[in-house]
C-alpha cells in the first residue's frame, strides 16, 4: 500500500455518524406522540436495524433523550430503559399518550414517522452494491507469506493486530494500531467499524516492511447479503487478494450436521454457493468465503492448510490474540 493510501482509503470510506443521526432523530418525537423502534431503523435507511436502536436507546448517556416516546410495533410501551414500564406509561399519559394496560391505545393515534432524514444506511447499502461489482473471484496467486488481520475493541477505541506467517503459518513479525471507533455494530455493516482500523495496521505493516501475499481477514468475503463483506471490502480497496474466515454464519443455508473434523460443505446463498463451511474442531466451524483476486476452492485450500490444533487458521489465531493481549494492555 503506497504511503498517504491508507488516509486516502479511510476518507473514501466516508464513515457516516449513525448514532448522531440517531440521536437527532429521537429528539425530533414530539410530546404526545409515539414511535417505534422500527420506524426509527427505517429512518436511518435499514428496517433490519431496529435491534441496534434499541440497544443503542438503553445506554446510560441517552438518559437525556425522551426513550419513552419509543414503543413496540404492538403498541406495547415497554420497560423504560431507566425505569420500570409504569414509569414510562406515567410519562407517556403526563404528555397526554392514552396507554390501556401495557398498550398505546389506540398506536395509530398517536403514531409519529415524519422524520426529516438522509437514510443514511441505505446510502451505505448502495456503496456495498456499487463496490460489489467490483470485486474479482480468480485462483489465489501463488503465495509464501500469509498475514492474519483482526480487530478488537476496548472503551471506543479499535486495536487492530496484523500477524505475518510463512506457509507452515509460523509468525514471522507482527504489528498493532489503534484508532478510535466511529461506527457502531450493526450487522452486514461491519466494513464501516472496522476498516479504517485494518488500512491503519496495514500502513505500519507497510512501513515495516511486512507485507505479504495474501491477507486473512476476520470476517466474511462474499458470504455476505450484498456479496460484499468486510474481506471483499477491504480487498477491493487495496487491491490485494484477501479471504474471508468469520466464526458465525452470517446467512446462506447449509446443513452442517454430522460434520466431522476437515470436511468441509458449501454455504449457498439465493442459488449460488458463496463459502464453504468448514469443521475444524469437535464443536467447531468456521466459514470461509472469498474476499477479492481469490475463488472458493483456492481459499478453502489456503485455510485447510494452515489449521492446526485451534480453530482459527494459524495466522489469524495469532492476530486474535495479539489483538486481545494489546487491549487487555491498554487497561491495566
Amino acid at each position: 500500500m503506497p504511503s498517504g493510501e491508507a488516509n486516502h482509503w479511510e476518507t473514501a470510506l466516508a464513515i457516516p455518524d449513525i448514532e448522531g443521526f440517531l440521536r437527532s432523530l429521537v429528539e425530533r418525537i414530539p410530546p404526545g406522540r409515539v414511535t417505534t423502534f422500527r420506524a426509527l431503523a427505517e429512518a436511518l435507511g435499514d428496517p433490519g436495524a431496529a435491534r441496534f436502536v434499541g440497544q443503542w436507546l438503553v445506554r446510560p448517556e441517552n438518559q437525556s433523550l425522551p426513550v419513552h416516546r419509543v414503543v413496540h410495533a404492538s403498541g406495547d410501551v415497554g420497560r423504560l430503559a431507566f425505569g420500570t414500564w409504569e414509569e414510562k406509561a406515567a410519562r407517556l399519559q403526563a404528555e397526554g399518550v392514552r396507554v390501556v394496560g401495557h398498550k398505546v391505545d389506540p398506536l395509530p393515534r398517536y403514531f409519529f414517522w415524519d422524520f426529516p432524514t438522509q437514510r443514511p444506511l441505505e446510502a451505505l447499502r448502495k456503496e456495498q452494491e456499487r463496490l460489489a461489482t467490483q470485486v474479482r473471484l480468480s485462483p489465489l496467486p501463488a503465495w509464501e507469506t500469509v498475514a492474519g488481520v483482526d480487530v478488537a475493541y476496548r472503551d471506543g477505541e479499535a486495536v487492530a493486530a496484523y500477524v505475518l506467517a510463512d506457509r507452515q503459518g509460523e509468525p514471522l513479525d507482527f504489528v498493532t494500531a489503534e484508532v478510535e471507533v466511529k461506527f457502531p455494530y450493526i450487522p452486514t455493516y461491519l466494513s464501516w467499524r472496522e476498516i479504517p482500523a485494518y488500512l491503519a495496521v496495514l500502513e505500519k505493516a507497510r512501513q515495516a516492511g511486512l507485507e505479504a501475499d495474501v491477507l486473512l481477514v476476520d470476517g466474511n468475503g462474499i458470504l455476505h447479503p450484498k456479496r460484499i463483506g468486510v474481506a471483499s471490502h477491504l480487498g477491493v480497496l487495496i487491491g490485494r487478494p484477501t479471504v474471508g474466515v468469520a466464526k458465525r454464519r452470517l446467512c446462506g443455508e447449509v446443513n452442517t450436521t454430522g460434520m466431522v473434523v476437515g470436511e468441509w460443505r458449501p454455504v449457498v446463498l439465493e442459488g449460488e454457493t458463496v463459502g464453504a463451511a468448514l469443521r475444524t474442531g469437535r464443536n467447531q466451524t468456521i466459514f470461509i468465503s472469498p474476499g477479492h483476486l481469490a475463488d472458493l476452492p483456492s481459499s478453502l485450500e489456503l485455510v485447510t492448510q494452515l489449521v492446526r490444533e485451534h480453530p482459527l487458521p494459524e495466522p489469524l489465531r495469532w492476530a486474535h490474540e495479539v489483538a486481545g493481549e494489546a487491549v487487555q494492555a491498554k487497561g491495566t
